[in-house]
């Protein structure tokens, strides 16, 4: 459910935006509110799993993500659809960082990268129904059937995670909770994707979006700084002395901001610039997701097997060479074929990295820390998902102006002109090159996470332990 509403958004933004009659910063916060409140949502929840038990959270989760589906359906305008985005945001929240830490709880440390590969094809399979059952009912039903559908599924699974799931993780006794680093950590993370969105607006000069910019890194900065000097803290700092831990984050955030606006430059690229429609866009992008799932698993296993250092580089650097290559092959005159074998190695290295990294971060914690340390692993994820949308939306507005791109993106352009679809494609150009730098450096962060120990089993209670494992 949480895989198939990211993507079916993104198809459905231009069609959303002319029935509400709303323009592109509203619509872009449409997505931007849905994945904010699972970022924000997912460090204090990940507390909340290790206090009061995972299946509990897990089940009131999807009750959340159902409600706010449902409000979804009715919303009037595009203000409203965002609030209720960002409901049905918190739901996900739980969800995404619930099922790691239940699946890790479950599952045979050696057996662990293939188990978090296979939970992967979930998600991603929800993202090809987006594409591919979302890009039906828009073009047939309209735009507020997508949040329709999750309504009788969001019950059903809500019925069936109570019924069928037992806890057994120990449970954390905390004494108090840190709002004071919730409220810092929050506020740089809003305050950022607000200066990225009056940025690419260029309703402000560059003097106050340099201020807010520093102003966000000076709070990110304080709340560093306070965390670990705090009894009950927000994130747990010492997690990151474990390599495994601290390294496998760093490149999970990078590679999710290299990333994580691919779906939607792919979108707006074979809509205006091939001309197709929201169904064909759709079943396009699925060569991509199926590679994806297709090597998900067995990268799974082979890391258990070999270690994830190896697997996790290798990713990335394919990412990273797909990126450059996409910024000099995609134009309007491209055969479709080319641009589809990309997308399916875009896939593999996609594969290659996540499952591997997921396990490396999962099982390098203590078993009573899960569900923090799954919290910490989708936040870096979805801070870097929320911060590459407003990123790619700047860089594409530096070889275009912001009018044209809400013109384009909200309906008010039947049609582009060859100087705007030209201007397009070198803004989609430069956001490429941008996110191949991003992705090498994640890999070069992936680099770091130093040696591990083949067999898992050899770890311990508590794999902060072990000095091959320690920075210091």
């Amino acid at each position: 459910m949480s895989g198939l509403d990211t993507r079916i958004v993104l198809i459905g933004l231009p069609t959303i935006a002319e029935s509400l009659r709303t323009d592109l910063e509203t619509i872009l916060w449409v997505t931007q509110g849905y994945q904010i409140a699972i970022t924000i949502g997912l460090l204090f929840l990940g507390r909340f799993t290790d206090m009061f038990g995972r299946v509990k959270l897990y089940v009131i989760g999807f009750a959340v993500f159902t409600l706010g589906s449902g409000l979804c359906v009715v919303a009037p305008s595009g203000e409203q659809l965002i609030l209720f985005r960002i409901i049905q945001g918190f739901g996900g929240a739980i969800l995404i960082l619930s099922s790691a830490a239940i699946i890790t709880d479950a599952t045979p440390p050696q057996d662990l990268g293939l188990a978090l590969g296979v939970n992967q094809i979930g998600f991603t399979a929800g993202a090809v129904l987006g594409l591919t059952v979302g890009g039906i009912l828009i073009d047939t039903v309209g735009w507020r059937v997508i949040f329709l559908v999750n309504v009788p599924v969001g019950i059903f699974a809500t019925l069936w995670a109570h019924h069928r799931l037992r806890e057994i993780s120990k449970r954390e006794v905390h004494s108090s909770f840190d709002y004071a680093g919730f409220v810092i950590f929050t506020s740089s993370l809003t305050l950022l994707l607000i200066a990225i969105s009056l940025d690419t607006m260029d309703v402000i000069d560059r003097l106050t979006s340099a201020s807010l910019y520093a102003v966000c890194l000076l709070m990110f900065t304080f709340f560093v700084y306070l965390e670990p000097r705090t009894q009950e803290p927000l994130l747990d700092m010492r997690l990151f002395k474990s390599r495994l831990f601290s390294s496998g984050n760093i490149s999970q955030f990078l590679y999710s901001l290299g990333v994580g606006a691919l779906s939607l430059i792919l979108i707006l690229y074979f809509e205006l610039i091939r001309g197709y429609d929201a169904l064909t866009s759709g079943l396009l992008l699925v060569p991509w997701d199926v590679a994806f799932i297709s090597i998900g698993p067995i990268s799974g296993r082979l890391s258990d097997r070999y270690g994830t250092r190896f697997f996790a580089m290798l990713g990335l650097g394919i990412g990273g060479v797909c990126y450059a290559a996409a910024a000099f092959m995609l134009t309007a005159t491209t055969p479709l074929w080319n641009v589809e074998l990309l997308l399916v190695v875009i896939g593999l290295g996609q594969g290659l990295f996540s499952s591997p990294n997921i396990s490396s971060v999962m099982g390098s914690v203590p078993p009573e820390r899960r569900g923090v340390a799954s919290g910490i692993r989708a936040t870096m994820f979805n801070a870097g998902n929320v911060v590459s949308i407003g990123l790619v939306a700047y860089v594409i507005t530096t070889a275009i102006p912001y009018q044209v791109v809400s013109e384009i993106i909200t309906g008010g352009y039947t049609s582009l002109t060859v100087g705007d679809a030209a201007g397009f494609v070198t803004g989609m150009s430069r956001a490429f090159i941008v996110a191949a730098i991003i992705t090498f450096a994640a890999m070069f962060a992936s680099s770091l996470r130093g040696a591990e120990y083949k067999d898992r089993t050899m770890l311990g209670p508590n794999p902060l332990q072990p000095k091959n494992h320690l920075l210091t």
